[in-house]
């Protein structure tokens, strides 16, 4: 299903909902489990920072496939409610197969742009927001937008990138990468994408901004929790910042197989278990309307 503003091209987030259809959901819908597996740890922040309630109205805000979105529906029961909005169709597709396996009851799912979309005033107890939050052309009008939904006392929670330089599972590869097939064209700071809010001033100014005080940003030590380093070499050429730079590149098949050979051996190190596990940083988010 969807919606008329999805459809609406000349929206301020159109590139980003062009890329979240056509180039990024179709490669995460492929990586579902995956995925979960590496942001446990995260997820686990998140869920505890929120503080979900049995009986709350709770917003997901990018919630992809849903995972964030089930975790808070188990939270709230049958008493509450979880809304679940993103623009991309491939991953909400996964999301409702997931909340219809689950039999959930109390979850809806809006195929829409939380920067622009009218929400009820004052509806939600919670939002939350698992990488989600990151991607907007305009983040002060966004969390404007989202603030308007919140009730008095309501919070905020959400976890996004810390600075590339403290993510070594895109760091490396993406050295790597750029050695061999030459540096990216810099882009100007803050443009929307996965580092968007790494700069913490820059991210209190927008929260500010947006009408909210008080918001609390903690830098957590987390690990990425991967698989073996063979196969997140290939994924980091597939996703991510290194994995941009090769499609922008395009190198030939043998060229593509050295690369992938560089990350992983240079991940081995990092191999415990069986598992690559590497080390990374979130900053976490809280903030609150206020009475």
């Amino acid at each position: 299903m969807t919606s008329p503003e999805h459809d609406a091209a000349a929206g301020p987030n159109a590139a980003q909902i062009a890329y979240w259809n056509d180039v990024a959901g179709p490669k995460w819908t492929g990586l579902g489990a995956a995925i979960d597996a590496r942001m446990a740890a995260v997820q686990d922040l998140l869920i505890a920072s929120a503080g979900v309630k049995p009986g709350q109205s709770v917003l997901d805000v990018g919630c992809g496939m849903g995972t964030t979105t089930l975790a808070c529906a188990d939270r709230v029961g049958v008493s509450g409610q979880v809304v679940g909005i993103d623009v991309s169709t491939p991953m909400l597709e996964v999301a409702r197969r997931r909340v219809a396996e689950r039999g959930f009851a109390n979850v809806s799912l809006l195929e829409a742009d939380a920067q622009t979309h009218r929400f009820a005033a004052q509806c939600f107890d919670r939002i939350v927001s698992r990488f989600g939050v990151m991607f907007f052309a305009d983040p002060v009008a966004a969390f404007r937008n989202l603030q308007r939904a919140m009730r008095p006392g309501a919070r905020l929670s959400f976890v996004c990138w810390a600075p590339l330089a403290e993510n070594a599972h895109w760091r490396i590869p993406l050295e790597i990468v750029s050695q061999a097939l030459g540096a990216p064209v810099a882009e100007p700071e803050q443009t929307p994408g996965p580092l968007a809010l790494s700069d913490v001033t820059h991210l209190r100014d927008i929260l500010e901004g947006a009408g909210f005080h008080g918001a609390k940003v903690s830098t957590e030590a987390v690990f990425v929790i991967g698989t073996a380093p063979e196969e997140e070499a290939r994924l980091a050429c597939h996703m991510g910042p290194s994995a941009r730079l090769v499609q922008e590149r395009v190198p030939s098949e043998a060229v593509h197989d050295a690369i992938c050979r560089r990350i992983a051996e240079a991940l081995s190190p990092y191999v415990s278990g069986g598992k690559t596990i590497l080390p990374a940083s979130v900053h976490l988010v809280t903030a609150e309307r206020a009475c």
